[in-house]
């Protein structure tokens, strides 16, 4: 009887276990990318939500810094810990990456982005809508939507954004 039980026990395992390369480094991809964002944007939300009273420039540059090593540390001993897809896109260019991966790699990544901002929203739903009146808001001095992305200044130009944006 124990030895079927061990023979059940490790195929329950072994059925656990990813096998495939690819499989790996696809889920060290969106691991490393989830932290990044869960832990860097963290920093931001600290900042933002407190209106700087809980961090400011260097807890959010320090943070994000953070951030990125533990996401590397996360996947670099899987995948190479590209974290991005442009770095997946310079990787495959340079031939140190296959391009067969690059889209597998690249939907791992825009996957562990959308978790990472959407675990984020969730921790801090009441925070924003405390933040904002009970809205959520793009523009304005209580904006919440800068702790996700980038947004050019109002008086900012189509054209200098884009040279902005372009030569950095």
């Amino acid at each position: 009887m124990q030895p079927e039980m061990e023979q059940k026990k490790k195929s329950l395992k072994q059925r656990l276990v990813l096998k495939s390369s690819l499989a790996k480094e696809m889920l060290s991809e969106f691991l490393g990318t989830f932290i990044m964002i869960v832990l860097g944007c963290g920093c931001v939300a600290q900042a933002v939500l407190s209106r700087g009273r809980h961090g400011g420039i260097i807890t959010i540059n320090t943070g994000l810094s953070l951030a990125i090593v533990m996401a590397i540390y996360v996947a670099g001993g899987v995948s190479g810990g590209h974290i991005n897809p442009a770095v997946t896109f310079a990787m495959c260019l340079f031939g140190r990456t296959k391009w067969f991966k690059f889209p597998f790699y690249v939907g791992a990544q825009l996957l562990g982005a959308f978790l990472g901002a959407a675990t984020l929203f969730g921790i801090y739903y009441d925070a924003f809508l405390s933040f904002a009146g009970g809205k959520l808001l793009v523009v304005g001095e209580n904006a919440t939507a800068h702790i996700f992305a980038t947004y050019p200044a109002p008086y900012l130009s189509l054209v200098n954004a884009f040279a902005d944006q372009s030569w950095k």
